[in-house]
């Protein structure tokens, strides 16, 4: 940090936080329980919450960190108070309590989304989310210059206001902020999702697959973030793998769909995934997605679904089902049409996948349930 930072630091920074509403000043409040490590304290900083750790006190003082701060804890009081608040008491009253099946969330395709698997799945022990991104690093916040802060803050800030507005990543958007050199991957993301649902940040460590024998490429890498959720004394792991799940790629990297076998039977979180399950050169990883689940939730882009009617899983529909937006009308679904049509269920009160662009929300979501002594193969892949 350089001298000009460290004289913004003023005696009882703490006490000069931005007021902000609704949910904020709780979280606010229950930080003095948790402690001030560096990686929650940083989290929380990126969040536009009050830091808990006294080197970042200078950092919080700035009008950067305030103007930031002021910007996403308005954004997210909004969503706090209707997408959040309408999504957790649908879950309430339409999936089982608890983690429905195993102790694992699978999350495939998810980019950083945090928010919307902790909204669904609060109570799950770990989740494993995977994607084409990279997963970087804590960012090294106390040896940046205030013009490298400042452009960190706002690469952050426009990948939350994004998916507080549309509720998913835009995969252009994430290329775009990833250009730049403070904010390099993923973590920055997770972590202010965790510190926005008052989500303790305990630690951040790299991981990777074992190879083994087998190829002579590099292994599947990402990260571990261990986590404590407000009143459990129990630490969670969410762990992000960084793959190209092609089955090309995925010929040369059977680690990790052994990686899948060996979580047993999850809890599966699939949407906003590009159709990417739907095409010929995805029928690997959905083979193994589908062998590996046992309770599903998702939008229209997961699994087809014609290939879990004829696989027996028990299926419900809600929302409403239309021709996927461009470029994606190649997956337009007749048989899932139809079981729309005959299940005639009111709209979602809170927007889930693709079909809120418009103005109207014609979100769409289907929870299925693997039934008991029932065969996962049978489906022609695609």
């Amino acid at each position: 940090m350089t001298a000009a930072w460290k004289r913004l630091a003023l005696a009882g920074c703490f006490a000069l936080a931005v007021c902000q509403p609704g949910p904020a000043a709780a979280q606010d409040g229950a930080s003095a329980a948790r402690g001030g490590s560096r990686l929650d304290s940083i989290a929380r900083l990126l969040a536009g919450l009050q830091p808990t750790h006294p080197d970042h006190a200078s950092l919080a003082a700035t009008s950067e960190w305030k103007s930031h701060s002021r910007a996403i804890q308005s954004a997210w009081a909004q969503v706090h108070d209707t997408q959040r608040a309408s999504l957790i008491a649908w879950r309430k009253a339409e999936l089982p309590a608890g983690c429905p099946v195993g102790h694992t969330l699978l999350y495939p395709f998810s980019g950083p989304d945090f928010l919307n698997a902790h909204w669904l799945f609060p109570d799950c022990d770990a989740l494993v989310l995977f994607g084409l991104e990279k997963p970087g690093e804590v960012p090294d916040i106390e040896h940046m210059s205030r013009k490298e802060f400042a452009s960190l803050l706002a690469g952050v800030r426009t990948f939350m206001i994004n998916l507080f507005v549309r509720n998913y990543f835009v995969t252009g958007t994430m290329r775009k902020n990833f250009q730049g050199k403070e904010l390099r991957g993923l973590v920055p993301v997770f972590m202010v999702g965790m510190a926005l649902s008052d989500v303790e940040v305990i630690s951040v460590a790299d991981f990777q697959l074992d190879a083994g024998a087998t190829t002579g490429g590099e292994a599947s890498k990402g990260i571990t973030i261990d986590f404590r959720i407000p009143g459990s004394p129990r630490p969670r792991r969410l762990t992000y793998l960084s793959v190209n799940a092609t089955n090309a790629s995925l010929a040369d990297h059977p680690e990790f769909l052994d990686y899948l076998r060996k979580l047993g039977r999850t809890t599966t979180l699939i949407k906003s995934a590009s159709y990417l399950l739907h095409a010929r050169q995805f029928s690997l990883v959905r083979e193994s997605l589908l062998e590996a689940s046992g309770f599903i939730v998702q939008d229209d882009t997961g699994a087809p679904y014609d290939q879990l009617a004829k696989r027996g899983w028990q299926l419900r529909l809600y929302g409403r089902y239309d021709v996927p937006i461009p470029p994606f009308e190649w997956a337009y679904q007749p048989a899932l049409a139809a079981a729309h049509e005959r299940a005639k269920g009111p709209p979602l009160p809170f927007r889930f996948g693709y079909q809120v662009d418009s103005g109207v929300n014609r979100s769409n979501l289907m929870v299925a349930q693997r039934s008991a002594g029932r065969s996962t193969t049978g489906a022609s892949p695609r």
